[in-house]
């Protein structure tokens, strides 16, 4: 297996400097208190959490979800704001209440 970089340093992997084997990464990473963004060379901290319908040709995005959920993707500030979905569906935005 190729290894997977994320980061680097002991606070990304300990001694191995971020390096971590593929389906060691998450384990590796989960030992973290932040959830990262989901999105390819993000090292961001998530702060949404994305969903797809596929069926009604939608997308969800609101406040993080659960940490174990295989099918949603969480997402940074910035990737959130710049979401963009196939032509014709529709983006549901679920904002979290002020108080």
């Amino acid at each position: 297996m190729r290894p997977i970089l994320r980061g680097g340093g002991p606070a990304f992997g300990g001694a191995r400097g971020g390096v971590a084997v593929a389906g060691e990464a998450r384990t590796t990473l989960g030992t973290m208190r932040e959830r990262l963004c989901s999105k390819v060379a993000c090292a961001r901290e998530a702060v949404s959490t994305l969903t797809y319908d596929y069926g009604d040709q939608m997308a969800a995005i609101g406040p993080l979800g659960r940490a174990d959920d295989p099918h949603a993707h969480d997402l940074c500030a910035i990737h959130t704001e710049r979401l963009s979905v196939p032509r014709g569906w529709i983006v549901v935005r679920h904002e979290t209440l002020q108080v």
